[in-house]
């Protein structure tokens, strides 16, 4: 339970910092709203009962300097179950588990066009018996024309001592 209060109070100081960077600097291009669409293949702990996942990303970064940015992200994740034999009971399809995360965010950018960063909060679990986690999801992103940025990397969404890992590649737009 204090990790999970501690999670969401890093969270909400995330989000309560972007409301106050909305509020400090109105020039225009320096806020950064987007979407993007994600899918993934599941590795670690959960790969025999979970085969892949796909996700909508909502974010809002803000350019604190030419290089380096900060921000919010939410959305939703939506992992497939497998079917899984176990001894006794045979084959059963595990439901879908599906999550909602909120997480501070961080980008750097090396090189124009190239992002480095994280997102860092907590997933919450939106189907039954479904908690939620620790959420991480390092990522390097790669920017079209500007406005459109395509990433890959690694989301992973801790429980206890279990973490469900997937490997992500994804597509959005930035407005």
């Amino acid at each position: 339970m204090k990790k999970k209060t501690a999670i969401l109070a890093v969270a909400f100081m995330g989000v309560t910092s972007i409301s106050f960077a909305q509020v400090q600097n109105v020039e225009k291009g320096r806020h950064n709203f987007g979407v993007g669409l994600n899918a993934g293949v599941t590795v670690g702990d959960y790969e025999d009962l979970y085969s892949t996942n796909i996700g909508i990303d909502l974010f809002y970064l803000y350019s604190v300097s030419e290089k380096f940015f900060v921000g919010g992200a939410t959305g939703f994740a939506n992992y497939f179950g497998e079917e899984v034999n176990f001894t006794g009971l045979g084959a059963v399809e595990l439901d879908d588990a599906q999550f909602i995360p909120l997480a501070g965010s961080v980008r750097f950018s090396p090189f124009k066009n190239f992002l480095a960063g994280a997102d860092i909060g907590y997933a919450f679990g939106v189907n039954e018996d479904n908690d939620g986690g620790f959420y991480a999801s390092p990522r390097l992103t790669y920017m079209i024309n500007g406005s459109i940025p395509i990433f890959a990397g690694y989301r992973t969404i801790s429980f206890n001592d279990d973490s469900l890992g997937s490997i992500q590649v994804g597509v959005g737009f930035r407005f």
